[in-house]
């Protein structure tokens, strides 16, 4: 797929609202702004939402950046609350959200402003994520595409892979970041506040397609990312911070509840409740109880919380035009932990 500038004037290019969450990251925000502003797209606007940041990001980017809309939000609401403030002083007919190690391309934005001006039924869509440090992989978040099993495990297609063109065509995808028609985004309600962090990117892909809409990678568009800076116990290990790891085991479990019908609801959160079940005995076994306890405590706030968590589905099913069959097209049938607890308890290197 071919992408070509044709306008004649700025004010032909819909005006695209560029939202950059950032906390205590004042040494990642040169790179990042500066790479904005080399976009070629002529009618963007940039935000910077500050997350009650203590290291002088807010001055350095008044001083340095004049033309960034700065939010200064007075605590950290993270990850869902962050977005949201952005998004609701925006004033673009597109919203781009961004976290602050990032880099894009100067050519990033043209292709995905102009899949969604040719697609009307694409809502949203993803670029292609490499790594900031080896620019010729993929990096280990985002990669070439991301999608769901029936049971609500990621699926990230590419990962530390090296980009050799493999995954150069566009498709249809389940977990979005990148940018969405900020008109049927805030339809659907935007992002959920109660998740805090993670799997946010998955919820939202999900109920779009519900709502009839899809959710387009495309793969012309390149973000270099540094990955895991903030959200990691350690940059080159995948997992998550004990905190953060609790979140995103937590929100599987509420998606599911959420998103599914009754049926498939059920099965799928057997499943799921049957991988958290195995993965905390896994940890205690191994003698990582912070880990263990996090997987429990994520099993539990759905129980302890259902009613609430009822109320939200009876409003996401509202908008349902989709069948759950017609949506599962969009999944993978398994890539959950079992296998991968099985595979690598054979080979004696689970490292979950």
């Amino acid at each position: 797929m071919q992408y070509y500038i044709t306008k004649s004037s700025k004010e032909d290019y819909p005006l695209v609202s560029i939202v950059v969450l950032n906390y205590n990251g004042k040494h990642h925000l040169k790179t990042c702004l500066d790479s904005l502003q080399r976009t070629k797209y002529p009618n963007t606007e940039i935000i910077l939402v500050d997350n009650a940041s203590t290291d002088g990001s807010v001055e350095f980017v008044k001083k340095n950046y004049p033309n960034v809309k700065i939010v200064k939000l007075n605590k950290n609401i993270y990850t869902c609350g962050g977005y949201m403030a952005g998004v609701l002083v925006s004033r673009g007919k597109y919203i781009v959200i961004l976290s602050n190690d990032m880099e894009v391309d100067e050519n990033w934005l043209i292709p995905l402003v102009e899949a969604l001006e040719r697609m009307p039924w694409v809502a949203a869509a993803d670029a292609k994520y490499k790594s900031f440090y080896q620019r010729d992989k993929f990096d280990d978040t985002a990669a070439a595409g991301r999608w769901i099993d029936y049971f609500g495990n990621n699926y990230t297609r590419g990962v530390n892979e090296v980009d050799r063109g493999q995954y150069n065509k566009p498709s249809y995808i389940i977990g979005v970041i990148t940018i969405f028609r900020k008109d049927v985004f805030l339809k659907i309600g935007g992002f959920d506040l109660s998740y805090i962090y993670g799997y946010e990117d998955i919820d939202i892909g999900w109920r779009l397609y519900l709502a009839g809409y899809k959710v387009l990678y495309v793969p012309q568009s390149v973000i270099y990312h540094k990955g895991g800076a903030s959200t990691r116990v350690k940059p080159h290990i995948r997992r998550y911070r004990p905190e953060l790891f609790y979140l995103v085991k937590r929100n599987r479990l509420i998606s599911l509840i959420k998103n599914y019908s009754v049926m498939n609801m059920l099965r799928a959160l057997f499943i799921a409740y049957l991988e958290h079940f195995l993965l905390a005995w896994y940890f205690f076994l191994i003698g990582n109880k912070v880990y263990g306890l996090e997987v429990v405590r994520a099993m539990i706030y759905p129980i302890r919380n259902l009613k609430k968590i009822m109320v939200k589905r009876a409003i996401v099913q509202r908008l349902r035009k989709k069948s759950d069959k017609e949506i599962m097209k969009y999944m993978v049938p398994y890539s959950g932990v079992i296998a991968e607890f099985l595979s690598r308890l054979l080979k004696g290197s689970y490292k979950h």
